[in-house]
């Protein structure tokens, strides 16, 4: 498989990708919309005035749009099963189809702090990084699979980490990753006999706009300049979509650059990046 860039290959497909106002989200749907897809964007922000971070729904549904796909901005709390079921009766009755569902939605704490020991943070941080994270790709797909089972085919991607696998951050960081890898792998077993794939995706380091600001505060103890853009992760989605024996790799939990190693695409600046203690000088 060669660059994407310009290529229409999910025209008529439509995708939800859901916390997409910044980050990893918004790199995804991006990479949507060059491919052609009609893309709900969801979030909680639709004015970024006083925010900390920039991004909105309507920002990158129109971004989207003008990549060359179509962009749908749907202001959505994905801690508020009400709301996501709305999300997905809205999709059903605008589009009569649902291809592609992409579980990204997360919420930090406001003052994000992973110094000290689980027991030193105060309980609540678990519900904060397990509700929307975890539980949210679960209450989410389990909206968008009625959906798909009427076409027999489908794309769940979790986006996931390395922290699936490995300490990073905290221990509710760490089990909320091992839970979405292991929910993607069972979703995979009842989803098979449907035509519905399954996945979890482990991107690297990535430069988001939230790590962006956090390491120019030298609040991240590496560099990030070999890490990857948030549309990296993108074109993993796109070329899993693309792929005509997606099935084969239902169930699987695998690194992004694997993916770009085994499709042959690259990030938006043409390098290829390395393996995460690459990413992070440690390689």
């Amino acid at each position: 498989m060669t660059d994407m860039k310009g290529e229409q290959l999910l025209r008529g497909q439509v995708a939800v990708v859901t916390g997409a106002s910044r980050g990893i989200g918004k790199g995804i749907a991006l990479e949507l919309g060059v491919a052609g897809a009609t893309v709900y964007i969801t979030g909680r922000t639709v004015n970024d005035a006083g925010k900390a971070l920039p991004g909105t729904v309507g920002a990158t549904a129109q971004e989207v749009t003008e990549l060359g796909g179509t962009g749908i901005a749907a202001q959505c709390d994905h801690g508020e099963d009400s709301q996501v079921k709305a999300l997905f009766e809205r999709v059903r009755d605008e589009q009569g189809r649902l291809d592609i569902l992409v579980n990204n939605a997360f919420t930090l704490p406001d003052e994000p702090t992973f110094e000290g020991s689980f027991w030193e943070h105060d309980v609540g941080l678990w519900d904060t990084m397990i509700h929307v994270g975890c539980r949210g790709h679960y209450v989410a797909s389990h909206a968008a699979v009625p959906i798909m089972i009427e076409r027999g085919s489908g794309l769940i991607v979790n986006i996931s980490s390395f922290a699936g696998a490995a300490y990073i951050f905290s221990v509710p960081y760490g089990v909320g990753k091992a839970a979405v890898d292991r929910m993607a792998r069972d979703m995979s077993v009842e989803l098979r006999p449907h035509g519905i794939t399954a996945v979890s995706l482990w991107p690297g380091v990535v430069r988001t706009e939230y790590l962006v600001q956090r390491h120019a505060a030298g609040e991240v103890p590496f560099d990030i300049k070999d890490g990857e853009s948030p549309r990296f992760t993108g074109r993993a989605v796109v070329a899993l979509a693309s792929d005509p024996n997606l099935l084969e790799k239902t169930g699987s939990v695998t690194p992004v650059v694997d993916l770009a190693a085994e499709y042959g695409f690259t990030d938006v600046d043409g390098r290829s990046p390395g393996p995460l203690n690459v990413q992070m000088g440690l390689g």
